[in-house]
């Protein structure tokens, strides 16, 4: 096992990567079923709900992992931070670059899709996201790198107690306002809430802060407290979308990272995970977390093409939605794992394709 390895977050990211392969086999396998309401029963209904806002929470703790291991490096001049744009910016604008043209030539000549020059040009430009499910987080990931020196530089100059008061605007405006659309639109109180301070992007920035911060315990609470309020963020955020069945929304609600108790319930999450000790882990099991982090990026791209590819397959074999998803999420999350094992074995591709270093 490599020393270097804090493996409490490799749990954590190992988490955060099976979040997202569960995320998109939910929210695939109940494709059809999200505007046909009628079509499911209660019981179908929450399965689909529960697993679909527990695979949200993958991205929060990508989110906070970033603000974690990258807000605590050395920023002191122009240099610092070409090095980081060079080490960490380049190589994930690379991946981006050659996963888009993955995705069109499967799209192309898999799915037969359609092909536009323009589509795939504004795709490589970051103008227009690329239409596979998990490659929206490319754009706001990269973005985010471009920030990190600066919001590296800030927590280190400013205290906890200075930067709150930029964390508590950012919740207010990117959260609170949007949540409160949220449940104004899902119990039909027919009010609209906002102003021109309103920043979307804005919200990521305080996954990575709200990151940074738990990791260096500068935001202390009680396990016990942080599993109850985790269970309470997680039961009203699976409550609202499950009455946005019977709302008169044209669209089911399926939560989005500016939902503030999705917010509140994966930062519980990751503290708890932060807490966790790595000496108490046994060392076969430490390696499996680490071998599996260390891939995590090639699975999230991954995963992607095989449910593409097994998805027409699915809600045939057991005639049950609820077990199908189960079957899908083992079968990708493993055949990922695998074939990005074998394909890592080549430098170039491990390097390029992959992430991993």
């Amino acid at each position: 096992m490599n020393t270097n390895r804090i493996v409490k977050l490799d749990i954590a990211r190992t988490f955060a990567i099976f979040c997202v392969v569960l995320c998109h086999c939910s929210e695939m396998i109940y494709t059809q079923q999200w505007l046909n309401i009628d079509g499911t029963t209660i019981t179908s209904r929450l399965f689909m709900v529960a697993t679909f806002t527990i695979g949200r929470m993958g991205v929060p703790i990508f989110l906070f992992l970033s603000g974690a291991l990258l807000l605590k490096k050395s920023i002191d001049d122009d240099g610092d931070i070409l090095r980081f744009y060079k080490h960490n910016l380049l190589p994930l604008i690379i991946v981006n670059e050659i996963w888009v043209l993955l995705y069109k030539l499967y799209s192309v000549y898999v799915l037969n899709g359609s092909f536009r020059v323009i589509d795939l040009i504004k795709e490589l430009l970051l103008i227009k996201n690329c239409p596979m499910t998990n490659m929206w987080y490319m754009p706001v990931i990269i973005g985010i790198y471009i920030g990190v020196p600066f919001l590296a530089k800030i927590v280190k100059t400013f205290s906890f107690k200075s930067v709150q008061v930029i964390m508590i605007a950012i919740f207010i405006f990117s959260f609170i306002v949007p949540g409160l659309n949220v449940f104004s639109k899902v119990f039909n109180i027919n009010e609209i809430f906002g102003s021109d301070i309103y920043v979307a992007y804005m919200a990521y920035v305080l996954y990575i802060l709200l990151g940074y911060y738990i990791n260096n315990k500068k935001i202390k609470i009680n396990k016990v407290l942080l599993i109850f309020v985790f269970l309470s963020c997680y039961t009203v955020t699976v409550y609202v979308e499950m009455c946005s069945f019977k709302s008169v929304l044209v669209d089911v609600y399926k939560v989005w990272y500016d939902f503030p108790f999705l917010l509140i319930g994966s930062a519980c999450l990751f503290d708890i995970f932060i807490q966790i000790k790595d000496e108490g882990i046994n060392k076969n099991i430490a390696k499996v977390f680490t071998y599996i982090s260390k891939m995590s990026m090639g699975i999230f791209f991954m995963h992607v093409l095989i449910l593409m590819t097994l998805i027409k397959y699915m809600g045939q074999i057991t005639g049950r939605l609820s077990l199908d998803v189960i079957i899908l999420l083992f079968i990708t999350f493993f055949l990922s794992i695998f074939i990005v094992t074998i394909l890592s074995r080549f430098k170039y591709l491990k390097k390029y394709m992959f992430l991993i270093k």
